[in-house]
């Protein structure tokens, strides 16, 4: 049949156009006034619909078109008739997808527990110290690198209600945070810092390291109040929609900056989890699996990198046997399931190595930390003999750090596809949110045929169905009045034998 108002092809026996909410049909309905109430309501909900503001998506017509649904939804979701608890989560989870959308960025997150050595792998990729590595275990900023054409630094700053939840969540281990924090003078220093708008600051390449140690180094009393930075480099030789994201510690002392970190393993295009060489333990492989779990459709592009190897004993020799283990762990179905490609994907670094041979001056203190770490390695036992040896084999040394593979896999195996990444992503992530609407939807429905079945019995069913229930409610509280009565009973009788006994056993012992 066919509407009368929009003539649009409809389903038989529909009191309501569902294309443009009119009555259809008021057959068999008594109150035909609350009928055309709810006409006037879907209506309303309609033109409501129709006028969402739409935001334009130009960098792709599918995305664009998954943004509009969305919006689209999210205005119906925000109807008063739906339980503001229901709808929330719903409503966030749309919200971060459009902004995803709006801002195409491929997340790479450095994830892992503190001083696994992320900030000191990133450090060795973008070819100087940038990232961090000289704080404490209680101090963590979340940090971005991308391509910029100017040198840059912006940060961004918690809210009230923010610090109030990260200052709740601190464990009650986290006695050097509170003393660092008392040292520092936070409390004075809160009120500046707190609720700041956004700080964006172009700075010259040379003076970045210091503005950087601003934001996020334990020196600084401003550290404990920001939320983010993020670093544009003139010379990051990457697309500028990569970004290299060095995380907080999963095992911080605040628990809330441990949860970005995790917030940022469900959202990350691509994790490289950083786990020291030396053991796997069953926490972070519990992390692991956590990761898997959120990148099932393309497990390749996680990468588990076994850092500071070259921290251990015999480093080649003492990996190939961990490596193994670890590989066992995740050639399962739940992880890479492959063993190919948990072999291809686990990787030694020694990023420390890394950077110390770059940076080399000719230190003595410099040297002797070289000569330690290549005397792990059989094929420099005869050519450096004195610390000062290691002038001549810092190539060498740079090539054992293994920092050049992981470089190439981000070349070769990540920017080539990041487009293709990126757009599986989002439209997973569409396709997840459409399923849970989808659900929460049919259960309102399914609700509202209770209603609708209940409202159709007639009062004597109603009044039976009520007297029965309240029956049955009678003979319970009946029942636990019972049960209170003889328990009660029970204790008194357990009491007058316990006295019983003490009895007994005091006039045993007067008589020994």
């Amino acid at each position: 049949m066919k509407c009368a108002n929009c003539q649009k092809e409809i389903t038989n026996g529909l009191y309501l156009c569902p294309r443009c909410g009119k009555v259809t049909s008021a057959d068999n309905v008594q109150n035909v006034s609350l009928l055309n109430d709810y006409a006037n309501k879907l209506q309303k909900m309609m033109q409501s619909v129709g006028t969402a503001q739409h935001t334009e998506i130009a960098w792709d017509l599918t995305v664009n078109q998954y943004v509009q649904k969305m919006e689209k939804l999210r205005v119906v979701l925000s109807q008063p008739e739906f339980s503001k608890s229901s709808v929330d989560r719903m409503i966030q989870r749309i919200g971060n997808f459009i902004e995803r959308c709006k801002d195409p960025v491929f997340h790479i997150a450095f994830v892992g527990t503190i001083k696994a050595g992320k900030s000191t792998l990133i450090n060795a990729l973008l070819g100087r110290n940038l990232a961090s590595t000289s704080v404490t275990p209680e101090t963590a900023v979340l940090t971005k690198f991308r391509s910029s054409k100017t040198d840059y630094v912006k940060v961004l700053f918690y809210t009230s209600d923010e610090w109030t939840q990260l200052w709740n969540s601190i464990s009650n281990n986290a006695d050097v945070f509170k003393q660092e924090y008392a040292a520092l003078h936070g409390e004075q220093a809160k009120g500046e810092w707190i609720n700041h708008a956004p700080l964006t600051q172009t700075v010259s390449n040379d003076s970045l390291e210091t503005e950087i140690e601003r934001w996020t180094s334990s020196k600084h009393v401003e550290h404990y109040f920001v939320k983010e930075v993020e670093i544009g480099l003139s010379d990051f030789k990457m697309p500028e929609q990569i970004v290299f994201v060095d995380t907080p510690g999963l095992d911080d002392a605040v628990k809330y900056r441990s949860d970005v970190t995790r917030a940022y393993i469900d959202r990350a295009n691509a994790v490289f989890a950083c786990v020291r060489s030396d053991a796997l333990t069953g926490g972070e492989l519990n992390t692991l699996y956590r990761i898997f779990s959120n990148s099932s459709d393309n497990p390749e592009k996680i990468f588990i990198l076994g850092t500071q190897w070259d921290s251990l004993n015999n480093p080649e020799k003492d990996w190939k046997l961990q490596k193994a283990e670890w590989v066992k762990y995740l050639s399962s179905e739940s992880c890479y399931g492959s063993p190919e490609i948990a072999q291809r994907n686990v990787v030694h670094v020694a990023a420390y190595l890394m950077n110390l041979c770059r940076d080399y001056t000719g230190e003595k203190d410099m040297q002797r930390k070289l000569a330690r770490i290549a005397a792990g390695f059989p094929e420099f036992e005869d050519t450096i003999v004195m610390p000062k040896d290691v002038e001549e084999h810092l190539e060498e040394l740079m090539e054992k750090s293994n920092v050049s593979q992981v470089h190439r896999r981000i070349e070769q195996d990540i920017v080539p596809k990041y487009k293709e990444f990126l757009m599986n992503d989002i439209i997973a992530n569409y396709q997840a949110i459409s399923r849970e609407i989808k659900q929460f939807f049919e259960e309102t429905k399914e609700s509202q045929n209770e209603v609708l079945q209940t409202s159709m019995k007639s009062a004597d069913e109603i009044r039976q169905s009520y007297e029965k229930s309240k029956k049955e409610l009678d003979d319970v509280q009946a029942y636990r009045e019972q049960l209170e009565i003889a328990m009660k009973q029970l204790d008194e009788n357990t009491k007058e034998r316990v006295n019983a006994l003490c009895k007994s056993l005091e006039d045993m012992t007067k008589s020994a």
